[in-house]
């Protein structure tokens, strides 16, 4: 099938009814936090997502950060079952969608579980907690940043190859300043825990997005 016409036939039905969601998702999250919603979108200035008014980085569990997770879960899967793994678990392309979210939905909090019991294992959970509070701020920014960049992917002919090359690189550059920031926030931690972060960070963010990235080049 012509990639072009492909892609406007996935236009024509289920996604259309994913992108209202996600775009009402953001809309909510607008409502709840207000003003604070513009540094959430500038990523020069997202150090003041954590702070504004409050004197001190949001709580980890919120509606804002569920809300986000939501979006975060829809956006990812929509990207993964159109260009990396199209018909990887179904030759139905919804159904398809569906199980790439579950297992990215399943993936989250496995990793929440698996985080938690190797903080309290070696002893930094206070540390582990104060970290998330930032990282998960910042995979707010990541996902409603990648809704828009996935709009533009959507409605844009633009070949499977370039596309996933052109995003990894654009992931890779998000977590490159995201892991940046956070290491700035806790760079005058003991040297035990910033091996703690660099084994987290290729554990849990870097050598999972290049093995999808590398199956994808598959398809």
């Amino acid at each position: 099938m012509n990639e072009l016409v492909f892609k406007e036939e996935i236009i024509e039905n289920w996604i259309k009814i994913l992108l209202i969601i996600t775009t009402f998702l953001i809309m909510v999250v607008r409502l709840i936090i207000g003003e604070k919603f513009q540094f959430l979108i500038k990523f020069w200035n997202i150090h003041r997502y954590f702070i504004y008014k409050s004197g001190s980085s949001i709580p980890i569990f919120t509606s804002t950060n569920f809300l986000m997770l939501i979006l975060r879960i829809i956006v990812f899967s929509i990207f993964l079952s159109i260009y990396l793994f199209p018909y990887k678990f179904s030759a139905f392309q919804f159904s398809n969608y569906l199980i790439i979210s579950g297992i990215l939905s399943l993936y989250i909090v496995l990793k929440y579980f698996i985080e938690q019991t190797i903080s309290i294992i070696f002893n930094f959970k206070s540390l582990l907690n104060e970290m998330n509070r930032f990282r998960i701020g910042l995979k707010n920014l990541i996902s409603l940043h990648f809704y828009f960049y996935l709009i533009i992917l959507i409605f844009n002919p633009i070949s499977n190859k370039i596309t996933i090359t052109l995003s990894f690189i654009l992931y890779f550059i998000y977590i490159f300043f995201s892991s940046d920031f956070i290491f700035k926030k806790f760079s005058n931690n003991n040297l035990k825990d910033l091996v703690y972060f660099i084994l987290y960070l290729c554990t849990f963010e870097i050598a999972p997005a290049t093995i999808v990235m590398l199956q994808g080049f598959k398809y």
